[in-house]
Protein backbone atom coordinates (compact mmCIF):
# COMPACT_ATOMS: atom_id res chain seq x y z
CA UNK A 1 0.00 0.00 0.00
CA UNK A 2 1.36 3.55 -0.81
CA UNK A 3 1.56 5.67 1.64
CA UNK A 4 1.46 9.02 -0.44
CA UNK A 5 -0.34 10.98 -2.45
CA UNK A 6 -0.61 12.96 -5.89
CA UNK A 7 2.09 15.68 -5.40
CA UNK A 8 0.76 19.39 -6.18
CA UNK A 9 1.63 20.70 -9.70
CA UNK A 10 4.36 23.71 -9.37
CA UNK A 11 1.65 26.15 -10.29
CA UNK A 12 -1.04 24.72 -7.70
CA UNK A 13 1.24 26.30 -4.80
CA UNK A 14 0.16 29.42 -6.09
CA UNK A 15 -3.61 28.84 -5.48
CA UNK A 16 -3.19 28.36 -1.85
CA UNK A 17 -4.07 31.39 0.17
CA UNK A 18 -1.98 30.18 3.53
CA UNK A 19 1.18 29.10 0.89
CA UNK A 20 1.01 25.67 2.26
CA UNK A 21 1.45 23.17 0.15
CA UNK A 22 0.80 19.28 1.09
CA UNK A 23 3.78 17.38 -0.96
CA UNK A 24 2.86 14.04 0.98
CA UNK A 25 0.41 13.24 3.04
CA UNK A 26 0.64 10.36 5.36
CA UNK A 27 -2.44 7.54 5.45
CA UNK A 28 -3.86 8.21 9.00
CA UNK A 29 -4.55 4.27 9.16
CA UNK A 30 -0.94 3.25 7.98
CA UNK A 31 1.60 2.08 10.39
CA UNK A 32 4.51 4.71 9.14
CA UNK A 33 4.72 7.19 6.78
CA UNK A 34 6.10 9.67 6.01
CA UNK A 35 3.91 13.56 5.94
CA UNK A 36 5.99 16.50 3.93
CA UNK A 37 4.89 20.19 3.77
CA UNK A 38 6.46 23.22 1.62
CA UNK A 39 5.45 26.72 3.01
CA UNK A 40 6.04 28.57 -0.61
CA UNK A 41 6.30 31.92 1.45
CA UNK A 42 8.76 31.27 3.13
CA UNK A 43 12.04 33.28 1.99
CA UNK A 44 15.09 32.48 0.65
CA UNK A 45 16.82 35.57 1.22
CA UNK A 46 16.65 37.21 4.63
CA UNK A 47 16.99 41.30 4.88
CA UNK A 48 16.87 41.66 8.97
CA UNK A 49 20.58 42.01 10.64
CA UNK A 50 18.93 41.37 14.40
CA UNK A 51 19.04 37.86 15.48
CA UNK A 52 17.01 36.35 18.25
CA UNK A 53 17.48 32.97 17.76
CA UNK A 54 19.92 30.51 16.44
CA UNK A 55 19.25 26.71 17.33
CA UNK A 56 20.51 24.61 14.31
CA UNK A 57 20.59 20.54 14.85
CA UNK A 58 21.45 18.28 12.38
CA UNK A 59 23.73 14.56 11.21
CA UNK A 60 25.67 15.91 8.25
CA UNK A 61 25.82 15.60 4.84
CA UNK A 62 28.43 12.98 2.96
CA UNK A 63 31.83 14.45 2.44
CA UNK A 64 34.24 12.07 0.73
CA UNK A 65 37.35 10.62 2.89
CA UNK A 66 39.90 12.69 1.04
CA UNK A 67 38.18 15.88 1.75
CA UNK A 68 37.09 15.76 5.56
CA UNK A 69 38.39 18.71 7.26
CA UNK A 70 36.89 17.76 10.68
CA UNK A 71 36.72 13.37 11.24
CA UNK A 72 35.70 14.47 14.75
CA UNK A 73 32.24 15.96 13.95
CA UNK A 74 29.48 13.89 11.78
CA UNK A 75 26.97 15.90 14.02
CA UNK A 76 26.48 19.36 15.34
CA UNK A 77 23.98 20.88 17.49
CA UNK A 78 24.19 24.86 18.37
CA UNK A 79 22.15 27.08 20.00
CA UNK A 80 22.65 30.75 20.73
CA UNK A 81 20.06 33.44 21.83
CA UNK A 82 20.83 36.63 23.41
CA UNK A 83 21.69 37.32 27.36
CA UNK A 84 21.53 41.00 28.26
CA UNK A 85 24.36 42.44 26.60
CA UNK A 86 26.29 39.39 25.17
CA UNK A 87 24.93 35.71 24.23
CA UNK A 88 24.29 32.36 25.97
CA UNK A 89 25.36 30.28 23.40
CA UNK A 90 25.49 25.92 23.78
CA UNK A 91 27.44 23.31 21.26
CA UNK A 92 27.06 19.59 21.28
CA UNK A 93 29.01 17.70 18.90
CA UNK A 94 29.55 14.20 17.85
CA UNK A 95 30.99 11.31 15.71
CA UNK A 96 27.22 10.40 15.00
CA UNK A 97 23.74 11.53 15.00
CA UNK A 98 22.82 8.25 17.09
CA UNK A 99 22.86 7.92 20.75
CA UNK A 100 25.49 5.70 21.42
CA UNK A 101 28.03 8.00 19.57
CA UNK A 102 30.43 9.78 21.67
CA UNK A 103 29.34 13.62 22.29
CA UNK A 104 31.12 16.45 23.64
CA UNK A 105 29.12 19.59 24.91
CA UNK A 106 29.90 22.99 25.94
CA UNK A 107 27.75 25.80 27.68
CA UNK A 108 28.64 29.28 28.21
CA UNK A 109 27.54 32.87 29.05
CA UNK A 110 29.75 35.62 26.61
CA UNK A 111 29.80 38.96 26.90
CA UNK A 112 30.38 39.57 23.34
CA UNK A 113 26.75 40.10 20.81
CA UNK A 114 27.58 37.08 18.34
CA UNK A 115 24.69 37.87 16.59
CA UNK A 116 25.92 40.44 13.53
CA UNK A 117 28.34 37.53 13.14
CA UNK A 118 26.03 34.76 13.01
CA UNK A 119 24.07 36.78 10.37
CA UNK A 120 26.74 36.43 8.12
CA UNK A 121 27.28 33.28 8.41
CA UNK A 122 24.05 32.27 7.85
CA UNK A 123 23.89 34.01 4.55
CA UNK A 124 27.60 32.38 3.88
CA UNK A 125 26.23 28.82 4.61
CA UNK A 126 22.93 30.02 2.62
CA UNK A 127 20.76 28.21 5.16
CA UNK A 128 17.89 30.02 4.18
CA UNK A 129 17.42 27.89 1.09
CA UNK A 130 15.55 25.20 2.11
CA UNK A 131 13.19 27.71 4.42
CA UNK A 132 9.85 26.30 4.83
CA UNK A 133 10.37 22.60 4.22
CA UNK A 134 8.86 20.14 6.98
CA UNK A 135 8.96 16.81 7.01
CA UNK A 136 8.36 14.34 9.17
CA UNK A 137 8.87 9.76 8.73
CA UNK A 138 6.90 8.53 11.25
CA UNK A 139 8.46 5.04 13.74
CA UNK A 140 11.91 5.99 13.58
CA UNK A 141 13.73 5.37 16.91
CA UNK A 142 16.62 8.18 16.22
CA UNK A 143 16.72 12.14 14.14
CA UNK A 144 19.05 10.99 11.32
CA UNK A 145 17.86 14.48 9.76
CA UNK A 146 17.24 17.50 11.70
CA UNK A 147 16.39 21.55 12.00
CA UNK A 148 16.53 24.26 11.94
CA UNK A 149 15.01 27.49 13.65
CA UNK A 150 16.53 31.06 13.03
CA UNK A 151 14.59 33.99 14.26
CA UNK A 152 14.88 38.02 14.21
CA UNK A 153 13.50 40.83 16.01
CA UNK A 154 11.42 41.97 12.80
CA UNK A 155 9.54 38.75 12.50
CA UNK A 156 11.43 36.83 9.80
CA UNK A 157 12.88 33.37 10.22
CA UNK A 158 14.21 30.11 8.51
CA UNK A 159 12.53 27.19 9.79
CA UNK A 160 12.95 23.73 8.05
CA UNK A 161 12.92 20.62 9.07
CA UNK A 162 13.74 16.52 7.88
CA UNK A 163 14.04 13.54 10.37
CA UNK A 164 15.24 11.14 8.09
CA UNK A 165 18.06 12.88 6.60
CA UNK A 166 20.54 15.87 7.14
CA UNK A 167 19.32 19.23 6.70
CA UNK A 168 22.52 20.87 6.95
CA UNK A 169 25.98 19.98 4.72
CA UNK A 170 29.04 18.88 6.09
CA UNK A 171 30.65 22.23 5.48
CA UNK A 172 28.09 23.90 6.52
CA UNK A 173 28.04 22.01 9.64
CA UNK A 174 31.25 22.15 10.31
CA UNK A 175 31.45 25.81 9.85
CA UNK A 176 28.57 26.11 12.42
CA UNK A 177 30.84 24.15 15.05
CA UNK A 178 33.78 25.86 14.42
CA UNK A 179 32.50 28.99 14.84
CA UNK A 180 30.48 27.96 17.66
CA UNK A 181 34.37 26.60 19.13
CA UNK A 182 35.50 30.26 18.61
CA UNK A 183 33.45 32.20 20.29
CA UNK A 184 33.21 30.10 23.45
CA UNK A 185 36.97 31.10 23.54
CA UNK A 186 36.23 34.80 24.12
CA UNK A 187 35.17 36.82 27.23
CA UNK A 188 32.70 34.97 29.32
CA UNK A 189 30.47 36.63 31.68
CA UNK A 190 31.06 36.31 35.83
CA UNK A 191 29.01 33.61 37.48
CA UNK A 192 28.65 32.80 41.19
CA UNK A 193 30.94 29.80 42.28
CA UNK A 194 28.10 27.28 42.90
CA UNK A 195 30.72 26.14 45.66
CA UNK A 196 29.21 29.54 47.60
CA UNK A 197 25.47 28.39 47.58
CA UNK A 198 24.11 28.18 51.11
CA UNK A 199 20.70 27.37 50.38
CA UNK A 200 17.72 26.90 46.86
CA UNK A 201 14.61 27.40 47.62
CA UNK A 202 11.88 25.80 44.50
CA UNK A 203 8.20 27.52 44.07
CA UNK A 204 5.20 26.31 42.17
CA UNK A 205 2.20 27.82 42.55
CA UNK A 206 -1.06 26.38 41.05
CA UNK A 207 -4.45 27.00 40.13
CA UNK A 208 -7.04 26.81 42.78
CA UNK A 209 -4.87 28.08 45.25
CA UNK A 210 -2.39 24.92 45.03
CA UNK A 211 1.54 25.23 45.75
CA UNK A 212 4.30 23.65 46.53
CA UNK A 213 7.39 25.17 48.06
CA UNK A 214 10.46 23.83 49.40
CA UNK A 215 14.24 25.11 50.45
CA UNK A 216 17.52 23.00 50.15
CA UNK A 217 19.80 24.41 53.19
CA UNK A 218 23.18 23.15 52.20
CA UNK A 219 25.03 22.19 55.14
CA UNK A 220 28.92 22.66 56.00
CA UNK A 221 29.55 18.94 55.91
CA UNK A 222 28.63 18.60 51.88
CA UNK A 223 25.38 17.51 53.23
CA UNK A 224 21.74 19.47 52.97
CA UNK A 225 18.25 19.39 54.59
CA UNK A 226 15.65 19.57 52.46
CA UNK A 227 11.97 21.44 54.25
CA UNK A 228 8.92 21.06 52.24
CA UNK A 229 5.48 22.23 52.08
CA UNK A 230 2.77 21.63 49.30
CA UNK A 231 -0.91 22.20 49.08
CA UNK A 232 -3.40 19.87 47.14
CA UNK A 233 -6.99 20.92 47.44
CA UNK A 234 -7.73 22.12 50.88
CA UNK A 235 -4.88 19.30 52.71
CA UNK A 236 -1.94 20.82 53.51
CA UNK A 237 1.49 18.42 53.96
CA UNK A 238 4.85 19.41 55.06
CA UNK A 239 8.10 16.75 55.30
CA UNK A 240 11.80 17.42 56.06
CA UNK A 241 14.53 15.19 54.40
CA UNK A 242 17.99 14.46 55.03
CA UNK A 243 19.98 15.12 51.67
CA UNK A 244 23.18 13.10 51.15
CA UNK A 245 26.97 14.97 50.05
CA UNK A 246 26.62 12.61 46.95
CA UNK A 247 23.17 14.12 46.13
CA UNK A 248 23.99 17.31 47.08
CA UNK A 249 27.12 17.27 44.70
CA UNK A 250 25.16 15.66 41.89
CA UNK A 251 22.37 18.94 42.01
CA UNK A 252 25.81 21.27 42.15
CA UNK A 253 27.23 19.15 39.02
CA UNK A 254 24.26 19.94 37.42
CA UNK A 255 23.90 23.56 38.08
CA UNK A 256 27.17 24.30 36.35
CA UNK A 257 26.70 21.98 33.46
CA UNK A 258 23.07 23.32 32.59
CA UNK A 259 24.61 26.93 33.23
CA UNK A 260 21.88 27.47 35.64
CA UNK A 261 23.04 30.75 36.89
CA UNK A 262 22.85 32.55 33.50
CA UNK A 263 19.53 31.70 32.67
CA UNK A 264 18.15 34.38 34.94
CA UNK A 265 19.00 36.90 31.31
CA UNK A 266 17.66 34.43 29.00
CA UNK A 267 13.86 35.04 27.29
CA UNK A 268 11.21 32.74 28.20
CA UNK A 269 10.23 30.19 25.31
CA UNK A 270 6.90 31.90 24.48
CA UNK A 271 5.27 28.32 25.58
CA UNK A 272 4.46 29.36 29.22
CA UNK A 273 3.87 26.04 31.19
CA UNK A 274 6.55 26.75 33.65
CA UNK A 275 5.94 30.32 34.22
CA UNK A 276 5.27 29.78 37.74
CA UNK A 277 8.18 27.78 39.14
CA UNK A 278 10.96 29.33 39.90
CA UNK A 279 14.45 28.23 41.87
CA UNK A 280 16.02 30.41 43.55
CA UNK A 281 19.37 30.26 44.62
CA UNK A 282 21.18 31.94 47.50
CA UNK A 283 24.46 32.35 48.45
CA UNK A 284 26.75 32.73 51.41
CA UNK A 285 27.67 36.79 51.25
CA UNK A 286 23.25 37.43 50.61
CA UNK A 287 23.22 37.21 46.77
CA UNK A 288 20.44 35.74 45.54
CA UNK A 289 19.25 34.69 41.94
CA UNK A 290 15.86 33.67 40.82
CA UNK A 291 15.62 31.53 37.88
CA UNK A 292 11.99 30.46 36.01
CA UNK A 293 11.98 26.57 34.56
CA UNK A 294 10.27 27.96 30.91
CA UNK A 295 13.53 29.93 29.68
CA UNK A 296 14.40 29.47 25.96
CA UNK A 297 17.16 26.89 25.87
CA UNK A 298 18.39 23.71 23.83
CA UNK A 299 16.77 20.81 25.15
CA UNK A 300 19.97 18.93 25.66
CA UNK A 301 20.16 21.20 28.94
CA UNK A 302 16.48 22.39 29.22
CA UNK A 303 15.97 20.29 32.02
CA UNK A 304 18.54 21.58 34.40
CA UNK A 305 15.74 22.71 36.46
CA UNK A 306 13.41 19.78 36.49
CA UNK A 307 16.48 17.97 37.53
CA UNK A 308 16.61 19.84 40.50
CA UNK A 309 12.86 20.15 41.35
CA UNK A 310 13.04 15.98 41.22
CA UNK A 311 14.89 15.91 44.44
CA UNK A 312 13.41 18.53 45.75
CA UNK A 313 9.47 18.01 45.43
CA UNK A 314 8.99 14.16 44.20
CA UNK A 315 12.32 12.07 45.99
CA UNK A 316 10.69 12.21 49.72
Amino acid sequence: MRNLRKKPKPDEAKKDPDGIVVIRERDPEMCGGTSTTLDTKAPKEIRSENMILFDATSALGHQSSADVRRPDIAYVSAFAVPAGKGSFVFLETGNGSRRRDEKTQSAALLKENIFPKLCRLVRECRLADRNGYQSHTYGLLENFGGTVSICYEDGEKISYSNNQSPVLTYEAGVRIAEFFENAMKGERQELPDVGDLASIRFSEDRAGGGFTKAELTLNGDGTGTNRKKSRFDVHVYESTKEVSADTVSVIKENIEKCRLFAWKDLPGNGYGGGANETLEFVFRDGREITVRSDRLLPYQISRGFFNIQLEMTTKH
